[in-house]
């Protein structure tokens, strides 16, 4: 089973799921700001990160998949909400898609295009080769991404990270996830309402506009907020405000 953490005792359940470069540990500095009454969270590490980090593989969508399923029986939920960040987006749309009963909202921060980011065979192994290198690639690889915008401090903080809580052949078998494949029907409907939180400072392909046009297809219930001043981790760039948006989302009956 997924090495997960459970907090809160409330009747809205939720599950959060971890993105590419790191455990759910990204939530860190925004869990003090959940409310704990309303809501119990279960943060779950997918293969091959932080508590789920010896698990072997595959690591795949398919697999990530049945493990959220089978998490979800094992704390006797059968209905909750999915949150799911960047890789892990397509983990959350998927369920949605193919298991409607089960899911009552999905909340999808900076998210994966549905049918994946469309690299060729030659970029999805250079992002495979970054996964598997040292950590002053890494460090220049996040310098040249967010140094302009975030601090030297928080890049190193962010390549620890990424080191100290994954399993690099997962992170490298995870790229075609997300860089190539994406879901395997992309034009399978999403009946639950979607909640889409957007930096506007990230990749184009991930900012509200084509967010809006990507997602708008197949979750005709869509909400999409963008987060000015904000790219890809906006539970660490903009915490108490990311609570707040995903809390008001998950309230509704």
């Amino acid at each position: 089973m997924l090495g997960h953490d459970r907090i809160g005792t409330g009747p809205i359940r939720v599950i959060v799921t971890n993105d590419w470069m790191a455990d759910t540990s990204t939530w860190d500095g925004a869990r003090r700001y959940l409310d704990l009454d309303a809501f119990t969270w279960v943060f779950a590490d997918l293969r091959g990160y932080g508590r789920s980090k010896a698990l072997e593989g595959p690591f795949d969508l398919g697999q990530s998949v049945t493990d959220i399923l089978a998490l979800a029986d094992t704390l006797g939920w059968p209905q909750f909400n999915i949150v799911g960040h960047s890789m892990s987006t397509l983990v959350a749309m998927h369920l949605a898609q193919h298991q409607a009963d089960r899911i009552r909202r999905v909340v999808v921060l900076t998210p994966a295009p549905p049918a994946g980011m469309g690299a060729d065979d030659g970029l999805v192994e250079a992002i495979r080769s970054l996964a598997l290198a040292d950590d002053a690639a890494r460090i220049g690889n996040l310098g040249q991404r967010w140094g302009d915008r975030l601090s030297a401090g928080w890049v190193g903080f962010k390549a620890g990270q990424w080191r100290s809580t994954t399993n690099p052949q997962a992170v490298a078998d995870y790229v075609r996830m997300f860089a190539a494949r994406g879901l395997p029907d992309p034009t399978a409907m999403i009946a639950a309402p979607v909640l889409a939180i957007t930096g506007e400072e990230d990749f184009e392909i991930m900012r509200s506009g084509a967010v809006a046009d990507l997602l708008g297809p197949i979750a005709k219930n869509l909400s999409v907020v963008p987060f000015v001043q904000c790219s890809h981790y906006p539970m660490q760039e903009m915490p108490p405000l990311t609570v707040a948006t995903v809390e008001r989302f998950l309230r509704v009956d």
